[in-house]
């Protein structure tokens, strides 16, 4: 009991650092002339992305009143950029601006070198005053603000762009089957169609992916989550979490969905017509669009929020790439907010959302079809999207922003293989993983 006192007071302590050490900064006064902003992202060479930001920065670089210069540098992928960070960390030779999710993020803003940008967001002198902030969307936003321990509130990050995880349903199919044409209302109904598909001589269940993100979405289609952010702790053994493995299995038991073995053969089958549903990231759109015209499927399908469990509605799980301003001198710290707040404008968001098919994090520009450069994305999808993103009835959820996720994300797919093959039961499974992941919560978070 002592011990666990005492981590209770270090990371009672460890928060009011953290909020101490942002509490204390005081940005009004600052003169950011002539700051060098380093960014670190991770939009490939040549990509739309890469030239978007290319073109903001200059416009930024050239039209600033302070004489700031952005110097940016691709640096791989997150997972390369985690490592990069890892090292600078040690060094101290931080970048000033870095792209990351909130989980990594997280990590770092635990070791004292993430700025609260609540404090620049709502800064007199820097900020964005109270009516401009009402057109931006904070259903993304807060994602990167933290509200458990040891952050309290803080905003480790700020949005630059986001996709989510859509539900595909193929409506020729799905009248084909006997239903009515349209994407089932619960998840009752979603089982019910993916079995008559089984069952069927012509198409296939469900294909089932084992990935995390996938059982996040319908863990939260069940109304739950795989973090409880009020009581501070992973909660797989929730009913909720039990109630999606228990899908996933009897789904496959009863010949109502299948697994697959390549990357993205899910979104491939549905593509060329052989399976009523599928599920993943906005940004396969054009792939999709790609495999049905090289195969001649010409089915109307439609992509839309997913399904909910009686009484939970439909819901949305958000992807969220963003970027932490990393601490420096204050009057750097502004400088590098300047910038986001740059790309933060109605301006750059829609030139940002035209060019590269991701979404905005303002509500108040309208991406015409005009403004729609993006050669993958067809703009029809790109709207269909916008319209499930801009749902004020479907649920928001969010992968749990920990230092601990990108670990226990590793955990998850080996534990729901374990279960749908029958190698264990799954309260024996999810004993085990949420046991698992409470080590890691307090080893790292």
């Amino acid at each position: 009991m002592r011990k666990l006192a005492l981590i209770a007071i270090l990371l009672l302590l460890l928060g009011l650092s953290l909020a101490q050490a942002q509490g204390d900064i005081d940005y009004e006064g600052i003169d950011p002339s002539g700051q060098t902003v380093v960014y670190w992202h991770q939009y490939s060479d040549d990509s739309s992305q890469a030239n978007t930001m290319t073109a903001l920065i200059e416009d930024f670089n050239a039209n600033n009143e302070y004489g700031i210069t952005v110097e940016a540098h691709h640096q791989g992928h997150y997972g390369t950029i985690e490592d990069l960070m890892n090292t600078a960390i040690l060094s101290g030779e931080l970048p000033n601006l870095v792209a990351g999710y909130a989980n990594a993020v997280a990590g770092w803003a635990n070791e004292g070198v993430v700025v609260d940008i609540n404090l620049l967001l709502n800064s007199p002198a820097w900020g964005i005053p109270a009516e401009e902030q009402a057109n931006l969307n904070f259903n993304l936003l807060d994602v990167n603000q933290l509200d458990f321990a040891p952050f309290y509130g803080m905003r480790v990050a700020w949005a630059n762009q986001n996709s989510l995880n859509v539900f595909y349903t193929n409506l020729d199919i799905v009248e084909a089957l006997g239903f009515e044409r349209r994407v089932p209302e619960t998840l009752a109904e979603f089982e019910e169609i993916a079995c008559a598909a089984g069952a069927s001589e012509d198409y296939q269940g469900y294909p089932l992916d084992t990935g995390t993100s996938h059982f996040e979405s319908f863990v939260a289609a069940h109304g739950g989550a795989i973090f409880d952010s009020e009581a501070g702790e992973y909660i797989f053994e929730s009913d909720e979490v039990a109630a999606t493995m228990e899908m996933f299995t009897r789904m496959l038991e009863n010949g109502c969905a299948y697994l697959f073995a390549e990357r993205y053969q899910n979104t491939g089958d549905f593509s060329i017509g052989i399976t009523p549903f599928a599920a993943g990231s906005s940004a396969g759109i054009p792939f999709i669009t790609w495999d049905a015209a090289a195969a001649e499927m010409t089915d109307e399908w439609v992509a839309t929020s997913f399904p909910g469990a009686e009484g939970v509605g439909r819901t949305i799980q958000l992807f969220v790439p963003s970027q932490a301003i990393l601490t420096a001198s204050p009057e750097a710290e502004v400088a590098t907010w300047l910038f986001v707040k740059h790309l933060a404008g109605s301006e750059a968001q829609l030139a940002w959302s035209g060019a590269t098919g991701y979404f905005s994090i303002r509500n108040d520009i309208e991406v015409t079809e005009a403004d729609f450069t993006e050669p993958r994305m067809p703009f029809a999808r790109f709207i269909e999207v916008l319209g499930i993103l801009q749902d004020g009835m479907a649920s928001v959820y969010a992968s749990p922003g920990l230092p601990s996720y990108s670990a226990v994300r590793g955990l998850l797919p080996n534990t729901i293989a374990e279960v749908v093959n029958g190698d264990v039961a799954v309260a024996d499974a999810l004993a085990e993983l949420n046991a698992d992941a409470s080590e890691l919560h307090e080893e790292l978070d």
